[in-house]
């Protein structure tokens, strides 16, 4: 094992910044955007962890979302900090006759089944604006992205990873439910 030497930085005022100069547009290629897991570590937590330990990771990892696997790292669905929220977790406790504490991951998260994606080779050929308007649409802070190929996850779109490289907001609206529609034609 080697020692690292620390340095002051008493005497260091400037930061470095990126020469390329490269920020994502609008028109820019829909890659720019993407978290590739060919290229970055999925964020996932493991099937057998509570709903609370997941909340309590999330947070201190700063993540709104991770993927859900079993044992064998097989993909089961995703959680997020909505689902984690606590009043969601007191409902559905409310519900099963139990306490937050008992709640499993899998209690709470979005099963595979119920989630929809864009496909690799859609994305690959798509612009930042495309992208974004789906997750608009769609009223969706993240979207997983496929391989059909080769039949798995390949990554996944985050609206704040892209609003953060474009240097904009960027408003995700949830899609009106059946009852909003309801009481807005009355």
């Amino acid at each position: 094992m080697r020692n690292l030497e620390l340095f002051s930085t008493a005497s260091i005022d400037h930061l470095m910044w990126s020469s390329s100069g490269y920020a994502a547009k609008l028109d820019s290629p829909a890659l720019s955007i993407f978290t590739d897991f060919d290229h970055s570590q999925p964020m996932a937590v493991d099937s057998s962890t509570g709903a609370m330990d997941t909340a309590d990771i999330m947070e201190k990892t700063h993540a709104f979302m991770r993927l859900v696997v079993d044992k064998s790292n097989r993909f089961l669905g995703v959680v997020t900090k909505y689902e984690l929220s606590d009043s969601k977790m007191m409902k559905l406790a409310n519900q099963r006759s139990t306490t937050i504490k008992d709640l499993q991951v899998t209690d709470v998260m979005v099963p595979r089944e119920a989630l929809m994606a864009l496909d690799y080779h859609q994305v690959s050929t798509a612009k930042v604006s495309d992208v974004i308007r789906a997750l608009q649409e769609n009223g969706l802070h993240h979207i997983l992205v496929i391989d059909h190929e080769l039949h798995h996850i390949r990554g996944l779109i985050s609206a704040n990873d892209v609003a953060r490289k474009l240097n904009v907001p960027i408003d995700i609206q949830q899609p009106p439910s059946f009852m909003q529609i309801f009481k807005a034609t009355k």
